[in-house]
């Protein structure tokens, strides 16, 4: 009941956003079992034009991804690059692994000109596996693979 009413208690800018947040994660969860990663990728780093700021889209999704199970690190990264290249707003999403005593875990995270914007928690011991750029100036959303091969 207290998250409904801070929901509502929100500026309306925020409301939209938020709602725009929720729906975005469900397509990214949904479209990982449905869609080949290609695809949703494309999906994720199609560029258009808006006027929102960086700071209230990374809050957005953070937010939205703490309240929907199941929301993992890749879901809320392609989430977040989906609503940064709808604002016209370049970003990589950089997915890496790293040996733990278990096995081996998996990480995604998003930067934006140089910043973390979400998956900072401990993503300097990932060595990384592919970067996806979206928002490139030519329009191309281009994938850099940095294994050998």
């Amino acid at each position: 009941m207290r998250r409904l009413a801070a929901f509502f208690a929100l500026p309306r800018r925020d409301q939209v956003l938020l709602i725009e947040a929720f729906a975005t994660l469900a397509i990214v969860r949904s479209a990982l079992h449905l869609v080949t990663i290609e695809r949703l990728r494309g999906w994720a780093s199609h560029l258009k034009g808006g006027t929102k700021p960086v700071d209230r889209v990374v809050w957005a999704v953070r937010t939205a991804s703490r309240w929907m199970p199941g929301a993992t690190c890749l879901c809320s990264a392609l989430a977040l690059q989906r609503l940064l290249s709808a604002q016209g707003l370049a970003s990589e999403l950089h997915i890496g692994v790293a040996h733990e005593p278990h096995g081996i875990a998996a990480h995604a995270w998003i930067l934006h000109e140089g910043r973390v914007l979400i998956g900072e928690e401990g993503q300097d011991r990932y060595t990384i596996l592919t970067t996806w750029r979206a928002g490139d100036p030519s329009g191309d959303a281009s994938a850099r693979n940095l294994t050998p091969g």
